[in-house]
């Protein structure tokens, strides 16, 4: 027979199994750097897992290393078992079947064996494999394992119930070699896989990122764009506001003139939150630069009958490093929130304090407040309390506090007022 001539020509049968490791790693390799990355398709991918899955199996049984009568040694479980975790049923029942019915056509009475083999797997995969993607990489690593170990034993404990012979020193060692050799190759099948997945995931990021840098730059540049006809429309807008028109005629003038202010103040804050963040950082005191943001936006709390109270820590010369201009914005946006939420005769309180290795500053008012989950959602894009508002100031405002190495926490009740909670790690003076 051709197998016992190639056992004698492999008597300790190394070769015949590193052949059949071959067989498996391969094609694997030529799945993942050719066939995968031609065809997007799942379908056409799956079709590819069923092929190269398929031959392996086909490689490895038709070199095995004989024992027993009727019983031979491959590594056909390791591409079965792999075909079901990267494939799911639609890649393993077409491996399975080509397990069983090359199996029938090689014959012998290690078919009945194989046979209950599959039955097992098949059901240990039907209760488990839904759970397969939910496992770290440590556990996927021990799923697979485990299933080629029950394969290897159920096939161990089998020939040697039903040939019910003791085994030699020669089998002895050759089982040993087996199962090692089995448990390195799908070590080594996996490693390639994930890494080849891993290596593609980092691949689609990157291609993300980049076009989504330019899809930034775009917009920056339509933004910009922007920016300079709206700013004349606002400054026309303004001297008709001068001129002398009917009551019904300045109603409409105010709203344009409110709406283009809008408008402008996206554009600015969207151009904020489209900068890069780590640009231009410095030592700031934050003392000054509270005084100062109080300062330029003292006239907007004013309009809307609204107190601005200032509590300095008693250092004031704290420091933290950021961006001069972002890290005003950023407390701008905070306190005009604080500013809209209140109602005629509030007060929004911001104070500054100092613990350990931290700068607090606290931004407070007593307007209307929020509920539990609109808490949860501020700071995301376009979650907005505001009517008409897109929630960008708020985003744009946690996203440059967040990038000072900053954190921020808000605490709220409805109809009492919210606080926002500004944790800045201090600088050496």
């Amino acid at each position: 027979m051709f197998y016992e001539g190639m056992d004698r020509l492999f008597y300790f049968p190394v070769g015949l199994w590193l052949i059949q490791i071959l067989m498996i790693l391969f094609p694997t390799l030529f799945y993942q750097a050719y066939f995968k990355r031609k065809f997007q398709s799942v379908t056409k991918r799956k079709l590819g897992l069923i092929f190269i899955y398929g031959l392996s199996i086909l490689l490895c049984m038709a070199f095995p290393v004989s024992i027993n009568e009727g019983y031979i040694l491959d590594f056909r479980y390791i591409p079965l078992i792999l075909g079901f975790l990267y494939g799911g049923y639609q890649v393993g029942f077409p491996l399975l079947g080509i397990v069983l019915s090359t199996r029938f056509i090689i014959g012998g009475e290690g078919i009945y064996l194989t046979i209950f083999i599959c039955f097992v797997l098949l059901a240990i995969l039907h209760f488990s494999l839904h759970k397969y993607e939910k496992f770290d990489s440590k556990h996927k690593r021990l799923y697979a394992l485990s299933l080629l170990a029950i394969a290897i034993m159920i096939f161990g404990f089998g020939t040697q119930f039903l040939d019910d012979q003791v085994l030699s020193g020669r089998e002895f060692v050759l089982w040993i070699l087996f199962a090692t050799l089995n448990i390195i190759t799908m070590l080594s099948t996996r490693h390639i896989h994930e890494s080849l997945l891993e290596l593609d995931k980092i691949n689609f990021e990157i291609t993300e990122y980049e076009r989504m840098h330019l899809l930034s730059q775009f917009s920056i540049s339509i933004a910009h764009k922007l920016q300079s006809p709206i700013t004349n429309i606002h400054n026309s807008v303004e001297i008709i506001k001068t001129m002398e028109l009917p009551s019904n005629k300045r109603a409409v003038v105010n709203e344009m003139v409110e709406e283009l202010e809008a408008a402008q103040n996206i554009i600015r804050d969207y151009l904020v939150l489209a900068k890069d963040q780590n640009s231009q950082k410095m030592k700031l005191n934050v003392h000054s630069e509270l005084e100062a943001t109080l300062h330029s936006i003292q006239s907007y709390a004013q309009m809307h009958e609204v107190e601005l109270k200032f509590f300095p820590a008693i250092d004031k010369e704290l420091t933290v490093k950021g961006d001069p201009y972002q890290f005003r914005h950023a407390l701008l946006n905070l306190i005009k929130n604080g500013i809209e939420a209140t109602k005629e005769d509030g007060v929004v309180e911001v104070a500054i304090h100092e613990m350990l290795d931290s700068i607090y500053i606290l931004i407070e008012d007593n307007g209307k407040g929020m509920a539990n989950n609109e808490v949860r959602t501020i700071g995301s894009p376009i979650q907005s309390q505001k009517k008409n508002g897109t929630g960008l100031g708020t985003l744009v405002a946690f996203n440059i506090l967040k990038s000072m190495s900053g954190k921020i926490e808000v605490s709220s009740q409805l109809g009492r007022g919210t606080t926002f909670s500004i944790i800045l790690p201090k600088t050496a003076g």
